[in-house]
């Protein structure tokens, strides 16, 4: 089941390389799956809103699925840019209507989580 999302994932991101030449490794991408990682406590991914950058800002590479693990269990695959935008909000502010958009991977902050990331 795992190596069926993992293929499924890469398959979904080929596309996003699909300019790199096949027969040249130089331009290819290296992925792997990390274990788990404990909580880093790095505000950064607390504060990113809906910037998909904090990847590459904070671990140098580029997260394209990741879990969370909640107090249930690990969560399914959170793919970058297709499912990851988190369901609830945070008011602005007291009197404010406004909400902040966040993606999911806000909780690399303070819960444990594992992803798949090319560099």
């Amino acid at each position: 089941m795992k190596s069926k999302i993992v293929i499924t994932v890469l398959l979904l991101v080929a596309s996003m390389f699909a300019n790199a030449d096949i027969g040249n490794t130089a331009t290819q991408q290296t992925c792997l799956q990390t274990g788990t990682k404990a909580p880093n406590n790095n505000t950064t991914w607390a504060n990113g809103g809906l910037n998909r950058a904090l990847d590459r800002q904070v671990y140098k590479r580029d997260i394209i699925a990741y879990k969370i693990k909640w107090s249930s269990g690990w969560s399914g695959w959170y793919v970058k840019g297709v499912n990851d935008l988190y369901s609830l909000t945070t008011p602005s502010g007291a009197m404010s209507t406004n909400v902040d958009a966040r993606l999911v991977w806000i909780y690399f902050y303070d819960h444990e989580h594992m992803y798949i990331s090319c560099s």
